[in-house]
Protein backbone atom coordinates (compact mmCIF):
# COMPACT_ATOMS: atom_id res chain seq x y z
CA UNK A 1 0.00 0.00 0.00
CA UNK A 2 1.35 3.78 -0.97
CA UNK A 3 2.51 5.74 1.95
CA UNK A 4 0.67 9.06 2.33
CA UNK A 5 2.22 12.58 2.38
CA UNK A 6 -0.18 15.30 2.77
CA UNK A 7 2.10 18.81 2.24
CA UNK A 8 0.50 21.88 3.72
CA UNK A 9 2.03 24.60 1.87
CA UNK A 10 2.25 24.96 -2.22
CA UNK A 11 5.83 26.95 -2.01
CA UNK A 12 8.87 25.69 -3.58
CA UNK A 13 9.87 23.48 -0.95
CA UNK A 14 6.30 22.12 -0.39
CA UNK A 15 6.24 21.50 -4.15
CA UNK A 16 9.41 20.31 -4.36
CA UNK A 17 8.86 17.94 -1.94
CA UNK A 18 6.19 16.60 -3.13
CA UNK A 19 7.92 16.10 -6.20
CA UNK A 20 10.40 13.64 -4.97
CA UNK A 21 8.04 11.99 -3.24
CA UNK A 22 5.86 11.49 -5.96
CA UNK A 23 8.88 10.47 -7.92
CA UNK A 24 9.68 7.70 -4.77
CA UNK A 25 5.78 6.10 -5.17
CA UNK A 26 4.00 7.78 -2.63
CA UNK A 27 0.56 9.23 -2.61
CA UNK A 28 0.76 12.68 -2.53
CA UNK A 29 -1.94 15.63 -1.45
CA UNK A 30 -0.49 19.38 -1.34
CA UNK A 31 -3.37 22.11 -0.29
CA UNK A 32 -2.39 25.45 -0.50
CA UNK A 33 -4.61 28.25 1.09
CA UNK A 34 -3.98 30.55 -1.92
CA UNK A 35 -5.05 30.39 -5.15
CA UNK A 36 -2.50 29.73 -7.03
CA UNK A 37 0.90 27.35 -5.97
CA UNK A 38 4.25 29.12 -5.59
CA UNK A 39 3.61 30.53 -2.73
CA UNK A 40 6.32 33.72 -2.39
CA UNK A 41 7.30 32.52 -6.23
CA UNK A 42 4.21 33.66 -7.64
CA UNK A 43 2.94 35.46 -10.63
CA UNK A 44 1.00 38.54 -11.04
CA UNK A 45 -0.43 39.78 -14.65
CA UNK A 46 -1.92 42.84 -15.58
CA UNK A 47 -2.96 44.41 -19.00
CA UNK A 48 -0.14 42.45 -20.50
CA UNK A 49 2.37 43.14 -18.40
CA UNK A 50 3.88 39.62 -16.38
CA UNK A 51 5.19 39.88 -13.30
CA UNK A 52 7.20 37.86 -10.48
CA UNK A 53 6.17 38.22 -7.45
CA UNK A 54 8.82 37.22 -5.04
CA UNK A 55 12.32 35.75 -6.49
CA UNK A 56 13.93 37.68 -8.91
CA UNK A 57 17.51 36.10 -9.59
CA UNK A 58 18.67 32.17 -9.22
CA UNK A 59 21.83 31.00 -8.10
CA UNK A 60 22.86 27.48 -8.05
CA UNK A 61 20.98 26.42 -11.02
CA UNK A 62 22.67 22.94 -10.61
CA UNK A 63 20.31 22.63 -7.70
CA UNK A 64 17.14 22.86 -9.67
CA UNK A 65 19.02 20.76 -11.96
CA UNK A 66 19.12 18.45 -9.71
CA UNK A 67 15.58 18.19 -8.58
CA UNK A 68 14.52 17.92 -12.15
CA UNK A 69 17.02 15.02 -12.95
CA UNK A 70 16.67 13.26 -10.19
CA UNK A 71 13.07 12.96 -10.55
CA UNK A 72 12.89 12.30 -14.68
CA UNK A 73 11.19 15.69 -15.09
CA UNK A 74 12.19 17.32 -18.70
CA UNK A 75 13.73 20.61 -18.52
CA UNK A 76 14.48 21.80 -22.40
CA UNK A 77 12.07 24.18 -22.43
CA UNK A 78 13.39 25.76 -19.22
CA UNK A 79 16.21 28.40 -20.53
CA UNK A 80 18.24 29.68 -17.83
CA UNK A 81 19.74 33.48 -19.28
CA UNK A 82 22.96 34.49 -16.74
CA UNK A 83 23.30 38.03 -16.55
CA UNK A 84 25.59 40.29 -17.41
CA UNK A 85 26.39 42.64 -16.21
CA UNK A 86 24.55 41.21 -12.90
CA UNK A 87 23.38 44.74 -11.09
CA UNK A 88 23.75 48.29 -11.72
CA UNK A 89 25.12 50.36 -8.53
CA UNK A 90 23.73 53.85 -8.39
CA UNK A 91 25.21 55.57 -5.72
CA UNK A 92 24.28 59.26 -4.29
CA UNK A 93 26.82 61.11 -5.48
CA UNK A 94 25.87 60.01 -8.94
CA UNK A 95 28.76 57.17 -9.72
CA UNK A 96 27.66 54.29 -11.84
CA UNK A 97 28.84 50.87 -11.53
CA UNK A 98 27.69 47.81 -13.73
CA UNK A 99 29.18 45.09 -12.30
CA UNK A 100 30.40 41.83 -13.59
CA UNK A 101 28.77 39.07 -13.02
CA UNK A 102 31.65 36.48 -13.32
CA UNK A 103 35.04 36.33 -11.08
CA UNK A 104 37.56 37.28 -13.76
CA UNK A 105 35.84 40.46 -14.85
CA UNK A 106 35.31 42.10 -10.87
CA UNK A 107 39.26 42.82 -11.66
CA UNK A 108 38.37 45.76 -14.21
CA UNK A 109 36.04 47.14 -11.21
CA UNK A 110 39.00 46.86 -8.65
CA UNK A 111 41.59 48.61 -10.62
CA UNK A 112 39.21 51.64 -10.75
CA UNK A 113 38.10 51.58 -7.25
CA UNK A 114 41.01 49.73 -5.19
CA UNK A 115 44.51 51.10 -4.85
CA UNK A 116 46.14 47.56 -3.82
CA UNK A 117 44.40 46.17 -6.60
CA UNK A 118 41.64 44.19 -4.89
CA UNK A 119 43.24 42.15 -2.29
CA UNK A 120 41.24 42.33 0.27
CA UNK A 121 38.30 42.10 -1.76
CA UNK A 122 40.06 38.56 -3.28
CA UNK A 123 40.86 37.72 0.41
CA UNK A 124 36.66 38.19 1.44
CA UNK A 125 35.98 36.07 -1.77
CA UNK A 126 38.65 33.32 -0.71
CA UNK A 127 36.96 33.07 2.67
CA UNK A 128 33.46 32.91 0.91
CA UNK A 129 34.59 30.08 -1.24
CA UNK A 130 36.19 28.13 1.56
CA UNK A 131 32.91 28.79 3.36
CA UNK A 132 31.31 27.31 0.73
CA UNK A 133 33.17 24.12 0.60
CA UNK A 134 33.14 23.32 4.09
CA UNK A 135 28.75 23.82 3.85
CA UNK A 136 28.58 22.00 0.86
CA UNK A 137 29.98 19.22 2.25
CA UNK A 138 28.31 19.37 5.52
CA UNK A 139 25.45 21.59 5.97
CA UNK A 140 23.85 21.71 2.81
CA UNK A 141 24.36 17.61 3.28
CA UNK A 142 22.98 17.16 6.80
CA UNK A 143 20.80 18.72 9.59
CA UNK A 144 22.25 20.56 12.51
CA UNK A 145 19.36 19.02 14.35
CA UNK A 146 19.52 15.27 14.14
CA UNK A 147 22.80 12.79 15.05
CA UNK A 148 25.02 12.45 11.90
CA UNK A 149 25.44 9.07 10.54
CA UNK A 150 28.78 7.50 10.27
CA UNK A 151 29.54 8.80 6.55
CA UNK A 152 28.04 12.57 8.03
CA UNK A 153 30.61 12.78 11.10
CA UNK A 154 33.54 11.46 9.05
CA UNK A 155 32.82 14.17 6.23
CA UNK A 156 32.06 16.66 9.05
CA UNK A 157 35.34 15.93 10.71
CA UNK A 158 37.20 16.09 7.56
CA UNK A 159 35.74 19.41 6.37
CA UNK A 160 36.92 21.06 9.40
CA UNK A 161 40.23 22.09 7.65
CA UNK A 162 37.92 24.07 5.20
CA UNK A 163 37.21 26.03 7.59
CA UNK A 164 38.66 29.55 7.90
CA UNK A 165 39.07 30.41 11.05
CA UNK A 166 40.40 33.38 11.29
CA UNK A 167 37.51 35.79 8.96
CA UNK A 168 34.23 33.68 9.25
CA UNK A 169 33.66 34.31 12.96
CA UNK A 170 32.94 38.03 13.79
CA UNK A 171 30.86 41.04 12.46
CA UNK A 172 29.64 41.23 8.82
CA UNK A 173 30.16 44.80 8.53
CA UNK A 174 33.39 44.97 10.54
CA UNK A 175 34.67 42.13 8.31
CA UNK A 176 33.48 44.04 5.50
CA UNK A 177 35.29 47.18 6.14
CA UNK A 178 39.01 45.53 7.91
CA UNK A 179 39.03 44.01 3.95
CA UNK A 180 37.60 46.56 1.46
CA UNK A 181 38.98 49.92 0.91
CA UNK A 182 36.50 51.99 -0.95
CA UNK A 183 33.36 53.07 0.01
CA UNK A 184 31.73 51.96 -3.53
CA UNK A 185 32.90 48.40 -2.84
CA UNK A 186 31.92 48.25 0.55
CA UNK A 187 28.54 49.30 -0.32
CA UNK A 188 28.07 46.29 -2.32
CA UNK A 189 29.08 43.86 -0.26
CA UNK A 190 26.99 45.04 3.04
CA UNK A 191 23.76 45.03 0.90
CA UNK A 192 24.25 40.33 0.73
CA UNK A 193 22.92 40.06 4.19
CA UNK A 194 19.53 41.67 2.70
CA UNK A 195 19.36 38.60 0.64
CA UNK A 196 18.17 36.22 4.05
CA UNK A 197 16.43 39.43 5.19
CA UNK A 198 19.03 40.62 7.43
CA UNK A 199 21.45 43.86 8.21
CA UNK A 200 24.72 43.87 7.29
CA UNK A 201 25.78 45.60 10.78
CA UNK A 202 24.03 43.06 12.88
CA UNK A 203 24.64 39.69 10.91
CA UNK A 204 27.63 37.22 11.31
CA UNK A 205 30.65 36.93 8.51
CA UNK A 206 29.89 33.24 7.98
CA UNK A 207 27.34 34.97 5.56
CA UNK A 208 30.48 36.46 3.08
CA UNK A 209 29.37 32.89 1.51
CA UNK A 210 26.80 34.88 -0.42
CA UNK A 211 28.90 36.90 -2.50
CA UNK A 212 30.70 34.13 -3.74
CA UNK A 213 27.84 32.52 -4.69
CA UNK A 214 26.96 35.11 -7.12
CA UNK A 215 30.29 36.05 -8.14
CA UNK A 216 31.75 32.22 -8.41
CA UNK A 217 28.19 30.75 -9.94
CA UNK A 218 26.19 33.71 -11.24
CA UNK A 219 23.18 35.46 -11.23
CA UNK A 220 20.68 33.63 -13.57
CA UNK A 221 16.90 34.59 -15.28
CA UNK A 222 14.61 31.85 -16.86
CA UNK A 223 12.81 32.76 -20.15
CA UNK A 224 9.35 33.69 -19.24
CA UNK A 225 10.43 34.65 -15.54
CA UNK A 226 11.25 32.46 -12.37
CA UNK A 227 7.25 31.33 -12.38
CA UNK A 228 7.97 28.90 -15.20
CA UNK A 229 9.92 26.79 -12.03
CA UNK A 230 6.83 26.59 -10.97
CA UNK A 231 4.93 25.31 -13.46
CA UNK A 232 7.31 23.27 -14.74
CA UNK A 233 7.55 21.66 -10.93
CA UNK A 234 3.19 21.81 -10.99
CA UNK A 235 2.91 19.97 -14.63
CA UNK A 236 5.07 17.00 -13.50
CA UNK A 237 3.62 16.91 -10.02
CA UNK A 238 -0.48 16.65 -12.53
CA UNK A 239 1.56 13.61 -14.27
CA UNK A 240 1.96 11.89 -11.41
CA UNK A 241 -1.31 12.25 -10.33
CA UNK A 242 -0.58 13.89 -7.56
CA UNK A 243 -3.45 16.36 -5.86
CA UNK A 244 -3.16 19.64 -5.74
CA UNK A 245 -5.91 21.87 -3.69
CA UNK A 246 -5.33 25.92 -4.33
CA UNK A 247 -7.54 27.92 -2.14
CA UNK A 248 -8.29 25.52 0.32
CA UNK A 249 -7.14 25.87 4.25
CA UNK A 250 -5.69 23.46 6.77
CA UNK A 251 -7.32 23.95 10.23
CA UNK A 252 -5.75 21.28 12.35
CA UNK A 253 -2.94 19.06 12.05
CA UNK A 254 -4.28 15.96 13.37
CA UNK A 255 -2.44 13.20 15.74
CA UNK A 256 -3.38 10.33 18.29
CA UNK A 257 -1.10 8.92 20.55
CA UNK A 258 1.80 10.99 19.00
CA UNK A 259 1.48 10.19 15.73
CA UNK A 260 0.50 12.36 13.07
CA UNK A 261 -3.00 10.70 11.44
CA UNK A 262 -4.24 13.53 9.05
CA UNK A 263 -4.93 16.88 8.25
CA UNK A 264 -8.44 18.24 8.65
CA UNK A 265 -9.01 21.34 6.52
CA UNK A 266 -11.19 24.54 6.89
CA UNK A 267 -14.88 23.07 5.13
CA UNK A 268 -14.64 20.23 7.75
CA UNK A 269 -12.93 17.50 5.21
CA UNK A 270 -10.41 14.75 6.88
CA UNK A 271 -7.23 13.93 4.57
CA UNK A 272 -5.55 10.68 6.11
CA UNK A 273 -1.56 11.06 6.07
CA UNK A 274 1.21 8.83 7.17
CA UNK A 275 3.45 11.98 7.04
CA UNK A 276 2.55 15.74 7.06
CA UNK A 277 5.01 17.91 5.81
CA UNK A 278 4.56 21.64 6.69
CA UNK A 279 5.62 24.19 3.71
CA UNK A 280 4.79 27.57 5.81
CA UNK A 281 6.42 29.61 8.35
CA UNK A 282 7.74 26.85 11.22
CA UNK A 283 7.02 29.10 14.18
CA UNK A 284 3.19 28.78 13.08
CA UNK A 285 2.79 25.23 13.44
CA UNK A 286 2.43 24.76 16.67
CA UNK A 287 -1.53 26.15 16.29
CA UNK A 288 -2.38 23.59 13.57
CA UNK A 289 -0.88 20.98 16.37
CA UNK A 290 -3.34 22.25 19.11
CA UNK A 291 -0.26 22.69 21.30
CA UNK A 292 1.21 26.01 23.25
CA UNK A 293 3.86 27.70 21.49
CA UNK A 294 7.18 25.68 21.58
CA UNK A 295 9.18 29.28 21.91
CA UNK A 296 9.07 31.53 25.12
CA UNK A 297 10.08 34.14 23.38
CA UNK A 298 10.74 34.43 19.67
CA UNK A 299 14.29 35.32 17.48
CA UNK A 300 13.76 38.27 15.51
CA UNK A 301 12.02 38.29 12.54
CA UNK A 302 13.64 38.57 8.90
CA UNK A 303 12.95 41.89 7.49
CA UNK A 304 9.88 42.62 5.35
CA UNK A 305 9.52 44.96 1.87
CA UNK A 306 7.37 47.36 0.35
CA UNK A 307 6.76 46.49 -3.03
CA UNK A 308 5.69 48.14 -6.12
CA UNK A 309 4.17 46.16 -9.11
CA UNK A 310 4.30 49.51 -11.98
CA UNK A 311 3.51 48.08 -15.49
CA UNK A 312 5.47 51.21 -17.93
CA UNK A 313 3.92 52.43 -21.17
CA UNK A 314 7.13 53.66 -22.27
CA UNK A 315 10.99 51.85 -22.45
CA UNK A 316 13.26 53.04 -19.59
CA UNK A 317 16.79 54.25 -20.52
CA UNK A 318 19.41 51.68 -21.89
CA UNK A 319 21.75 52.46 -19.11
CA UNK A 320 19.23 51.14 -16.65
CA UNK A 321 19.69 47.42 -16.28
CA UNK A 322 17.88 44.41 -15.77
CA UNK A 323 18.82 45.11 -12.40
CA UNK A 324 19.56 47.73 -10.84
CA UNK A 325 20.29 48.95 -7.05
CA UNK A 326 19.96 52.77 -5.83
CA UNK A 327 21.82 53.26 -2.54
CA UNK A 328 20.67 55.46 -0.06
CA UNK A 329 22.98 58.18 1.03
CA UNK A 330 23.32 56.82 4.86
CA UNK A 331 23.11 53.07 5.17
CA UNK A 332 23.89 52.69 8.86
CA UNK A 333 20.76 55.01 9.32
CA UNK A 334 19.03 53.20 6.81
CA UNK A 335 19.46 49.57 9.11
CA UNK A 336 19.34 51.82 11.92
CA UNK A 337 15.61 52.94 11.29
CA UNK A 338 14.76 48.98 9.92
CA UNK A 339 16.23 47.30 12.59
CA UNK A 340 16.39 49.21 15.81
CA UNK A 341 13.76 51.36 15.23
CA UNK A 342 11.77 49.09 13.35
CA UNK A 343 9.96 52.12 10.82
CA UNK A 344 10.28 52.51 7.22
CA UNK A 345 13.49 54.10 6.04
CA UNK A 346 13.49 57.76 5.55
CA UNK A 347 15.80 57.58 2.56
CA UNK A 348 15.52 53.85 1.16
CA UNK A 349 17.92 51.81 -0.44
CA UNK A 350 15.70 51.07 -3.59
CA UNK A 351 15.92 47.74 -5.58
CA UNK A 352 14.40 47.54 -9.14
CA UNK A 353 14.27 44.97 -11.51
CA UNK A 354 13.06 45.40 -15.25
CA UNK A 355 12.87 41.53 -16.89
CA UNK A 356 11.87 43.27 -19.89
CA UNK A 357 15.22 44.38 -20.43
CA UNK A 358 16.33 40.71 -20.65
CA UNK A 359 12.72 39.18 -21.52
CA UNK A 360 10.72 40.90 -24.39
CA UNK A 361 7.35 38.77 -23.78
CA UNK A 362 6.76 39.85 -19.98
CA UNK A 363 5.17 43.20 -21.35
CA UNK A 364 3.64 44.74 -24.23
CA UNK A 365 5.37 45.68 -26.94
CA UNK A 366 7.68 49.45 -25.98
CA UNK A 367 6.85 49.09 -22.28
CA UNK A 368 8.46 47.47 -19.68
CA UNK A 369 7.93 45.35 -16.65
CA UNK A 370 9.19 46.88 -13.18
CA UNK A 371 9.03 45.16 -9.65
CA UNK A 372 10.69 47.84 -7.73
CA UNK A 373 11.61 46.93 -3.83
CA UNK A 374 12.88 48.63 -0.61
CA UNK A 375 13.09 46.61 2.91
CA UNK A 376 10.48 47.28 5.30
CA UNK A 377 10.34 45.79 9.07
CA UNK A 378 8.05 42.78 9.58
CA UNK A 379 5.60 44.83 11.20
CA UNK A 380 1.48 44.75 10.61
CA UNK A 381 0.50 46.77 13.95
CA UNK A 382 1.80 49.75 10.97
CA UNK A 383 -1.33 51.64 9.04
CA UNK A 384 0.41 50.65 5.37
CA UNK A 385 -2.71 50.67 3.91
CA UNK A 386 -2.96 54.53 4.65
CA UNK A 387 0.67 54.52 4.30
CA UNK A 388 1.13 53.73 0.39
CA UNK A 389 1.43 57.26 -1.30
CA UNK A 390 3.75 58.10 1.05
CA UNK A 391 5.79 54.86 0.55
CA UNK A 392 5.58 55.91 -3.38
CA UNK A 393 6.86 59.13 -3.11
CA UNK A 394 9.92 58.17 -1.21
CA UNK A 395 10.91 55.58 -3.34
CA UNK A 396 10.21 57.07 -6.44
CA UNK A 397 12.46 59.76 -5.13
CA UNK A 398 15.41 57.92 -4.92
CA UNK A 399 14.87 56.47 -8.33
CA UNK A 400 14.56 59.90 -9.55
CA UNK A 401 18.08 60.39 -8.71
CA UNK A 402 19.42 57.19 -11.00
CA UNK A 403 17.10 58.66 -14.12
CA UNK A 404 14.27 56.53 -13.78
CA UNK A 405 11.54 59.28 -13.85
CA UNK A 406 7.98 57.10 -12.77
CA UNK A 407 5.33 59.69 -14.74
CA UNK A 408 1.76 58.68 -13.43
CA UNK A 409 0.65 59.33 -17.08
CA UNK A 410 3.12 56.37 -18.60
CA UNK A 411 2.35 54.33 -15.70
CA UNK A 412 -0.56 51.78 -17.48
CA UNK A 413 -1.29 49.23 -14.01
CA UNK A 414 0.48 49.77 -10.76
CA UNK A 415 -0.25 47.18 -7.61
CA UNK A 416 1.60 48.23 -4.34
CA UNK A 417 2.32 44.88 -1.66
CA UNK A 418 3.21 46.04 2.03
CA UNK A 419 4.09 43.35 4.97
CA UNK A 420 0.49 43.50 5.28
CA UNK A 421 -0.21 41.89 2.03
CA UNK A 422 2.49 39.43 2.02
CA UNK A 423 1.03 37.97 5.83
CA UNK A 424 -2.41 37.97 4.47
CA UNK A 425 -1.20 36.14 1.23
CA UNK A 426 1.28 33.93 2.41
CA UNK A 427 1.19 33.50 5.93
CA UNK A 428 4.23 35.16 6.98
CA UNK A 429 4.35 36.53 10.71
CA UNK A 430 4.53 40.47 10.66
CA UNK A 431 5.20 39.49 6.53
CA UNK A 432 8.55 38.16 7.28
CA UNK A 433 10.07 36.92 4.56
CA UNK A 434 12.79 34.32 5.47
CA UNK A 435 11.70 33.58 8.82
CA UNK A 436 14.30 34.27 11.81
CA UNK A 437 16.65 36.97 10.91
CA UNK A 438 20.26 35.34 10.38
CA UNK A 439 21.31 37.98 13.30
CA UNK A 440 23.24 35.33 15.14
CA UNK A 441 24.98 31.99 15.19
CA UNK A 442 22.05 30.05 16.16
CA UNK A 443 19.61 31.79 13.96
CA UNK A 444 21.77 30.99 10.52
CA UNK A 445 22.56 27.40 11.19
CA UNK A 446 20.08 26.33 14.24
CA UNK A 447 17.18 27.06 12.17
CA UNK A 448 13.31 25.75 13.21
CA UNK A 449 14.18 21.54 13.13
CA UNK A 450 12.66 19.98 9.97
CA UNK A 451 11.93 16.79 11.96
CA UNK A 452 8.98 17.71 15.14
CA UNK A 453 10.36 16.18 18.13
CA UNK A 454 6.76 15.07 19.89
CA UNK A 455 4.77 14.52 17.00
CA UNK A 456 5.85 11.66 14.92
CA UNK A 457 5.42 11.93 11.31
CA UNK A 458 5.48 15.71 10.97
CA UNK A 459 8.33 17.54 9.35
CA UNK A 460 9.08 20.65 7.84
CA UNK A 461 10.41 21.81 4.64
CA UNK A 462 11.08 25.53 3.32
CA UNK A 463 12.96 28.97 3.69
CA UNK A 464 12.21 29.25 7.88
CA UNK A 465 13.91 25.48 8.12
CA UNK A 466 16.92 24.22 7.59
CA UNK A 467 19.57 25.27 5.35
CA UNK A 468 17.54 28.79 4.86
CA UNK A 469 15.81 31.46 2.90
CA UNK A 470 16.67 32.03 -0.82
CA UNK A 471 15.50 29.62 -3.76
CA UNK A 472 18.67 26.90 -4.22
CA UNK A 473 18.47 26.64 0.09
CA UNK A 474 14.30 25.55 -0.04
CA UNK A 475 15.51 23.42 -2.80
CA UNK A 476 18.08 21.54 -0.81
CA UNK A 477 15.18 21.91 2.17
CA UNK A 478 13.22 19.71 0.57
CA UNK A 479 16.22 16.88 -0.20
CA UNK A 480 16.80 16.99 3.32
CA UNK A 481 13.11 17.19 4.38
CA UNK A 482 12.52 13.53 2.04
CA UNK A 483 15.86 12.37 3.24
CA UNK A 484 14.66 12.46 6.85
CA UNK A 485 10.82 10.84 6.07
CA UNK A 486 12.83 7.58 4.30
CA UNK A 487 15.53 7.94 7.52
CA UNK A 488 12.38 7.84 10.17
CA UNK A 489 9.30 6.97 8.29
CA UNK A 490 10.13 3.95 6.00
CA UNK A 491 11.54 2.27 8.67
CA UNK A 492 8.30 1.80 10.68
Amino acid sequence: MKRRLVVIGAGLGGLSLALRASSQGWNVTVVERHHSPGGKMNRYCDSGFVFDTGPSLITLPQIFFELFDSCQVKRDHLHFRRLQPLTLYVYPDGTRIPYPGTLPDVATVLERFEPDGGRGFWHLMSTGARLFELSWRTFFRTVPTELPSRTELRDLLGSLRWFPFRNAWGNYARTVERYVHSEYLRRIFLRYPTYVGSSPYRSPATLLVIPYLEFAHGGWYPDGGLYRIVETIVAALRERNVSLLTGVSVEQILHHNGQVTGVRLANGEMIPADVVAYNGDASTADALLGRPLRWRRLPERSMSGVVFLVGLKRRLPEDIHHHTIVFSSDYQREFRELVEDAVFPTEPTVYLNVTSKTDTTVAPPGGETLFIMANAPARTDIPWAEMTQQLWERVAGVLRRAGVELDERDIATLSAWTPQRFEQEYGMPGGSIYGFASHSYRTTFLRPAMRDRFVKGVYYVGGSTHPGGGTPMVILSSKLAFNLIQRYEMAS
